[in-house]
């Protein structure tokens, strides 16, 4: 056998020299049929046969490099020599023919050899029907199939070189590939290159390399080109050394939703089953967003790393505060992608910061859009969902697809617009606050209802437990309400039967949605429009340039309804508007319906834009140069709130009438132009946030580098990345301008980022090196150097992974990956101008309780410093996994993972609140003033705080997870596949404080996680052509509670909570008038939690609904998702 350059193989060569002669003449030769005492151990085959050789003193003829690889049966006892050697052959594929008296060889049962599969692509993408493909060596010859598809069964064992041509393209010829007798080499799908001359014969070259992706992994990465721009990582599958899981294009059109962030809420079991995205979070403010669900693993949203195409994806931030809390750390948000550009989504719930930029510790997701190879489509995509409950909370989107190629293919331009649009269910239509049990307050407790409550007050020199005065002449009630529709003129009248009676209702607004939680317009999400346009376009420059530039520019608009005020104001005795005779206290809430329900509006806009390059290089080497710059605005008009004095003037002056039902009767114009805080001004648009980023990446990949143990995958490259988020002054005015306070001006940063990497995957050892029970050992090796302004936060981080198959489809796998992190810091801090004194650093003066003096509120001056001594965040994970597959007619899929995570040195922030309550932890931090006479040491009034970040934390977590998947090719004329994931914690273990012990956060929880013990997805499908239909299934188990939930709870934990899914598809082209084939209308019917189970009861949930929500607050919802392409 000869190579297509000449000279014998290595084969051959074995060949020629093992047939040797093995044996001893005999001396006397031995008659045909004597029995022989023999004494052979099982062994290696060829050594098994030289002892047979030298004990039976005959001549044997055998290929020693097939029979070394085979294992031998133990001989003992006296034979013939025939049936010895049956004995000694028994079960190795090989048998004994006797040539001579004294001579036998030894020949296969069959020819060993293996089989050769792949598919050719037309350079549209498309399948490239009847190219001819040739094995040369062989001189064997056929033609694809209508899908592409070839197979080429009976081939040699060794490297081979495969040549295919078809009319109009260049030649294609794949050397090196391996083939293994007994084992199918699935090659990777290759795509004919146009010829731009009919003359040019000469052939693209590319390395044979063997797709090891199983039938059942929802990866379709190595399916795709390479293209400028595109998916920076490599090709990830589920059945590889690191444990991956994967969601494709399929299952993201399945699930019927209209946002990637719901649909990574849904399936994605890692992730915290219970955090609600701000698009589902009513008490959430309007300018925040990002997907505060996809924190994995019990660890923190900032602490997974979101990627598109391999490149992160960027946040969108703000400077100063709401509600008291920072914002400038955020993570990124995934429902500004529109779900027609994905593809499929890639999920490593693993440390790994080797592998990807950001240093990720609870796990990374990479979001690979769809590659440019359906050219000359138009596709649009319709989906409407709604509730099944009898209201209204619609959300639909809209997606149109275009993609078109120039000048004969080397032109590719891709242009999309999606529309969204998302209405919320409000506490009208749910009921969840209104079904809870309202404690009956104090009698001067401020109680604020649907219309305003009003109660004497008690006299200073009155005991704290006395009754409070009557409120009227007669009787002894010191309470009462206003009377739904009253205008506050009818005087003492008005209250006539209300004498005690408080209304603890709740309030309607002049709109269907306002913020208040105490308000039946409160709304369960948010009422938001967006608007994302995305394009592309993909130039073959030369034979071996390709250049590409993305453009994505979103633009989103969100409103909340009316802001609802609260405030517990006085009524004076003299006040013409007092019918009481007598002071008293007023609670009410207000709105402003003059300003119009959607006053308070933000508008969050983002642009990126991506440069790439991608330069073939001779022997398989690509460069793929690329810059992604990214711009995010936030915007916001509204109301800060109001100034209670300036309302208690207006009260005291007679020009503001609490006594009215503010449901019906909007306040007076003096509340808007004095009493009203507007942010910058009003009708004024204040610009929150203006983040930018750039990012530069160079790669260097060879995914067909050939190594000593065969062909194998290498990836270097290096990765820059700058953001910086402006400057920003907190301005709060009035109506006319001025100002309501000295603004807060919020400086600006700038952080920079560098990082270099290399990746290697391939074979540990050559499969034909490898004993017979040995299929494959792969290993994946990488490391990362990522440094920054900062010496402090340069660390390496290294990973490593290995898998070794098994003949049948078992296989085991194991990886080590970490993450030396060192977190992000807040990117803006609070800046007040110091006084003429020099050296005085700047500082902000906040409120702080001071226990050391019976919870004395005052204010303080904070600044804020970084810690010389800090030490970055290390986390290890490690993970051990069993695999199995098999099957061609019925295949199954079955993954079970076991991963260990290690957390130590967690970085914490350390604000004034935290300082003061453990100042006996930090006293460097409080600076406090001498005592006064009579006061203890150590409780003088605090004059400063320095807040600051440290090594407080450590964490240590082991959880399970496994997965099966079933697939039927030919079930009643389709396809049926079911699947099963489940998520199983064994443990977690927190330490929040160093002179804390770790709590066991699964058996004696302490509030900080949120964990649930199991959690599981499944489901099964069935379709063919033109049918489809499936239901799926979610779990999520009981949740135990700390201990001081208990008694509101009613129990120690969180009920179980089941849901189902069901949809059907049916194909709409084929009762189209017109040529079906060119055209397709798919329409999907889907309703989720079928069984309409409501969520389960919990006491402590975050907006007071009483409830924990695992999914859509809408409860049985239906979608109709229609999908045309022509």
């Amino acid at each position: 056998m000869t190579t297509p350059c000449g000279g014998r193989t290595p084969r051959a060569r074995l060949l020629a020299l093992a047939l040797v002669l093995l044996g001893i003449l005999a001396l006397p030769s031995l008659s045909r049929g004597a029995p022989v005492e023999f004494n052979i151990p099982a062994q290696s085959a060829d050594r098994g046969l030289l002892a047979f050789a030298k004990q039976a003193k005959v001549e044997i003829l055998f290929s020693y490099e097939d029979l070394r690889r085979v294992q031998c049966q133990a001989v003992v006892g006296r034979f013939e020599p025939r049936e010895a050697l049956e004995r000694l052959l028994r079960g190795t594929g090989f048998t004994a023919r006797q040539a001579a008296e004294n001579r036998w060889i030894i020949t296969g049962a069959a020819p060993p050899s293996g089989t050769i599969q792949g598919t050719i692509r037309a350079p549209d993408g498309s399948s490239a029907r009847r190219v001819r493909v040739l094995l040369p060596a062989l001189q064997r010859t056929l033609e694809t199939d209508a899908h592409g598809n070839f197979a080429l069964p009976d081939v040699p064992p060794g490297a081979h070189t495969l040549a295919a041509t078809a009319p109009g393209c260049r030649p294609l010829q794949i050397i090196d590939i391996p083939v293994v007798a007994g084992r199918v080499t699935q090659l990777e799908p290759q795509v004919l290159l146009p010829t731009e001359d009919p003359t040019q014969l000469e052939p693209f070259v590319v390395r044979g390399r063997a797709s090891h992706l199983s039938p059942l992994d929802h990866s379709d990465a190595l399916y795709e080109p390479r293209r400028a721009g595109g998916n920076l990582d490599l090709p990830r599958t589920e059945s590889g050394p690191l444990p991956y899981m994967i969601f494709n294009r399929t299952q993201i059109a399945r699930s019927g939703v209209v946002s990637l962030n719901e649909f990574i809420q849904r399936e994605l079991i890692d992730s915290n089953a219970d955090a609600l995205p701000p698009e589902q979070n009513g008490s959430a403010e309007s300018v925040l967003v990002g997907s505060s669900n996809v924190s994995m693993r019990g660890f923190k949203e900032e602490e997974t790393v979101i990627l598109v195409n391999g490149r992160r994806l960027p946040e969108v931030l703000i400077s100063g505060e709401i509600n008291g809390q920072r914002n400038d750390i955020q993570p990124p948000d995934v429902s500004f992608i529109p779900l027609s550009l994905v593809q499929r989504v890639e999920v490593l719930p693993v440390a790994a910061a080797a592998l990807y930029s950001g240093n990720a510790v609870s796990g990374v997701i990479n979001i690979v859009l769809r590659p440019d190879v359906d050219a000359d489509a138009t596709e649009v995509t319709s989906t409407y969902t709604n509730t099944l409950g009898g209201y209204d909370a619609a959300q639909a989107s809209l997606s149109l697809l275009h993609a078109h190629s120039l000048l004969g293919g080397r032109l590719r331009v891709r242009l999309n617009a999606t529309f969204t649009k998302a209405s919320p269910p409000t506490e009208t239509e749910l009921g969840f606050r209104q079904a809870r049990v309202r404690v009956v307050p104090e009698q001067d407790a401020a109680v604020f209802g649907a219309t305003p409550n009003v109660r004497t007050i008690r006299p200073v020199s009155a005991l704290p437990k006395s009754l409070l005065p009557p409120l009227f002449p007669a009787g002894n009630a010191s309470v009462s309400s206003v009377a739904p529709g009253a205008d506050g003129s009818g005087g003492l009248a008005a209250f006539q039967g209300r004498e005690g009676r408080r209304n603890l209702g709740f309030f309607d607004s002049p709109g269907s949605l306002s913020t208040g939680l105490q308000s039946l317009d409160f709304p369960y999400g948010r009422e938001q429009r967006r608007s994302t346009y995305f394009g592309s376009v993909v130039g073959d420059v030369t034979p071996w340039l390709q250049l590409s530039l993305d453009g994505t520019y979103s633009h989103q608009t969100v409103h909340r309804g009316f802001d609802v005020i609260a405030a517990d104001l006085t009524l004076p005795t003299a006040s013409p508007l007092n019918p009481f005779g007598q002071e008293v206290k007023v609670s009410l809430l207000e709105t402003a319906p003059q300003l119009g329900e959607n006053y308070s509006e933000a508008r969050l806009e983002s642009a990126a834009f991506v440069l790439g390059a991608l330069v073939s290089l001779p022997r398989a080497w690509r460069l793929a140069l690329d810059a992604q710059y990214s711009r995010a605005l936030v915007r916001y008009r509204g109301l800060w709130g109001a100034d209670t004095e300036r309302w208690q003037r207006l009260i005291n002056e007679g020009r503001y009438n609490p006594l009215r039902d503010t449901q019906v009767y909007g306040p007076p114009p003096a509340f808007y132009d004095e009493v009203l805080v507007y942010r910058k001004g009003r009708g004024k648009f204040a610009t929150m946030g203006d983040y930018s980023t750039i990012d530069l990446a160079a790669r260097a990949i060879n995914e067909a580098l050939p190594l000593p143990t065969g062909a194998g995958v290498l990836n270097l490259g290096a990765d820059y990345r700058q953001n910086r988020l402006e400057k920003y002054n907190d301005e709060r005015r009035y109506a006319d301008g001025t100002e309501y306070d000295t603004p807060t001006r919020w400086d600006a940063r700038t952080l920079t980022r560098y990082s270099l990497f290399g990746e290697v995957q391939g074979n540990v050892v050559r499969p034909e090196a490898l004993p017979r029970w040995l299929a494959r050992i792969e290993g994946d090796v990488a490391v990362r150097y990522v440094a920054a302004n900062s010496s402090r936060e340069s660390n390496v981080a290294p990973t490593f992974a290995a898998k070794i198959a098994f003949p049948g489809g078992l296989a085991l796998r194991g990886s080590v990956t970490t993450s030396t992190r060192f977190p992000t810091p807040h990117m803006s801090r609070p800046l007040i101008v110091p006084g003429t004194g020099g050296g005085v650093a700047p500082v902000n003066l906040e409120e702080i309780t001071d226990p050391r003096r019976n919870n004395q509120t005052y204010a303080v001056a904070v600044n804020e410093i970084l810690t010389p001594d800090l030490q970055p965040e290390s986390t290890a994970t490690q993970a051990a996994g069993l695999l199995y597959q098999a099957g061609k007619a019925h295949r199954i899929r079955a993954a079970i993972d076991f991963v260990d995570t290690r957390k130590v040195n967690e970085i914490a922030f350390i604000d004034r609140n935290t300082a003061v309550a453990h100042e006996a932890l930090w006293p460097d931090l409080i600076q406090r003033a001498a005592p006064g006479p009579g006061e203890a040491p150590g409780t003088g009034i605090i004059e400063r705080i320095t807040t600051t970040r440290a090594n407080l934390a450590d964490r240590h977590s082991q959880h399970w997870l496994s997965s099966v998947d079933y697939r039927w090719d030919a079930c009643l004329g389709g396809r049926l596949e079911a699947y099963a994931r489940l998520l199983a914690f064994t443990r977690y273990d927190v330490r929040s404080l160093p002179t804390e012990p770790m709590v066991n956060e699964l058996s004696h929880p302490d509030g900080l996680v949120h964990l649930l013990k199991y959690r599981s997805n499944f489901g099964a499908a069935w379709s063919n052509q033109n049918w489809g239909f499936g239901l799926d299934g979610h779990y999520f188990a009981s949740r135990l509670l700390r201990q001081a939930e208990w008694e509101a709870q009613g129990h120690d934990r969180i009920r179980p909570y089941w849901q189902f899914d069901a949809f059907v598809q049916t194909e709409l082209a084929r009762w189209l008038p017109w040529n079906p084939s060119r055209y397709g209308l798919r329409l999907q019917v889907r309703v989720n939690n079928l069984l309409n189970d409501p969520f389960p009861k919990y006491a402590n949930d975050s907006v007071g609904a009483g409830v924990q929500p695992y999914g859509d607050w809408r409860g049985r919802v239906y979608s109709l998702s229609l999908t045309a392409s022509f």
